[in-house]
């Protein structure tokens, strides 16, 4: 990756608010700011939550289907 690519990177970064940035002569030196991604990972673990369970019932579903269909073609001669 390219410095350009990587400082463009730092500033979309610094924008949302999840790196600070301080000055040190020459250097640049960033840092994580956790408040914002635990805000973020807070809210994403509702819809893990809402998917894990959505998927179980299909998983269960599919299973039921999968059963349903060896037994009908079992029956058949």
């Amino acid at each position: 990756m390219t410095q350009p690519a990587i400082s463009k990177h730092l500033k979309v970064l610094e924008r949302a608010g999840l790196i600070a940035r301080d000055r040190d002569a020459q250097r640049r030196p960033s840092r994580l700011v956790a408040k914002p991604l635990a805000e973020a990972s807070g809210w994403l673990e509702q819809y893990r939550q809402f998917w894990d369970t959505s998927f179980q019932r299909l998983d269960g579903l599919l299973y039921e289907l999968q059963v349903a269909k060896k037994k009908v073609s079992r029956k058949k001669p």
